[in-house]
């Protein structure tokens, strides 16, 4: 069955030349994605490890020449990202970047040790076969970490702007909107993974850490919702984006500061006895 055309997908396919650009790089996301991506360990004892939504390789480039004999594989469904992503790690013979999601993962069933994912995870259209798909690949013994975002993402911008979107949205279209992306809460996420992998393995944490920038640099990022707004008529989105954007600097501070506050959820998978190896 072909899988139908994705309006995210081809946003993120469409915008991939900016996305390693310097604002969204100082974005919030870009820092909570570093954050992320130094809490991840590549232990010496793995064979593979899987990066799924690699985006343009950046993450696979640093941990992989950092980790030489391992393999690494990247994942990411959006064509043009994927074009950069294997640009970017032509210089490690050790990445392989291939075409993929969550649904539907290109690798062998209990192939893989490890496997990372910096917030893609919600972006799944369907979170059991997700799942199922992760379950599938990983070895018995395999781990992973995917860090995700929660239910109150963003808890100050949707209190501002949701208004903003049901007035030129509509009820269904705005609806339709939000379902495009999967924003758990912890104890859902929980629930969630413990259908397919045993409770002594899993752990979820959530955490929620506030960022502050100006009106342009948390624009920076607004690209990337724009998959929701491709069947807006020009005039209409762009009269949506003013008003947006005035809602959005109603929160600035004296020093002119916007918060913006990401809900992240890690969930964790190990092997109980695989503590205390060595690392890279």
């Amino acid at each position: 069955m072909p899988v139908l055309p994705n309006p995210i997908i081809e946003t993120y396919s469409r915008l991939a030349n900016e996305y390693d650009g310097d604002l969204n790089l100082r974005s919030c996301w870009g820092r909570a994605a570093e954050g992320a991506l130094a809490c991840i360990n590549i232990k010496s004892s793995y064979a593979s490890v899987v990066d799924i939504g690699c985006g343009t390789g950046r993450a696979l480039r640093k941990l992989a020449s950092r980790a030489a004999s391992l393999d690494f594989i990247g994942i990411e469904p959006a064509l043009n990202m994927r074009k950069l992503a294997v640009h970017h790690t032509a210089c490690c013979p050790n990445i392989s970047i291939r075409d993929g999601r969550f649904e539907r993962l290109p690798l062998e069933s209990g192939s893989v040790d490890y496997i990372y994912s910096i917030f893609a995870f919600h972006w799944t259209t369907d979170l059991e076969a997700s799942v199922h798909e992760l379950s599938r690949v990983l070895k018995p013994d395999g781990e992973a970490d995917l860090f995700f975002l929660g239910r109150n993402n963003g808890r100050e911008f949707i209190q501002k702007t949701t208004p903003i979107f049901f007035k030129y949205m509509g009820p269904s279209r705005l609806l339709a909107s939000a379902r495009m992306r999967k924003q758990l809460a912890r104890e859902e996420a929980v629930r969630l993974f413990e259908r397919v992998f045993t409770s002594t393995r899993l752990s979820v944490e959530e955490s929620y850490e506030t960022y502050y920038d100006t009106l342009a640099g948390h624009w920076g990022w607004w690209v990337r919702i724009e998959g929701h707004f491709m069947n807006f008529p020009s005039q209409q989105k762009d009269a949506c984006y003013d008003e947006v954007r005035a809602a959005i600097a109603t929160l600035a501070g004296p020093d002119l500061a916007i918060p913006y506050t990401i809900h992240k959820l890690h969930v964790q998978l190990r092997n109980p006895s695989s503590s205390g190896r060595p690392s890279f």
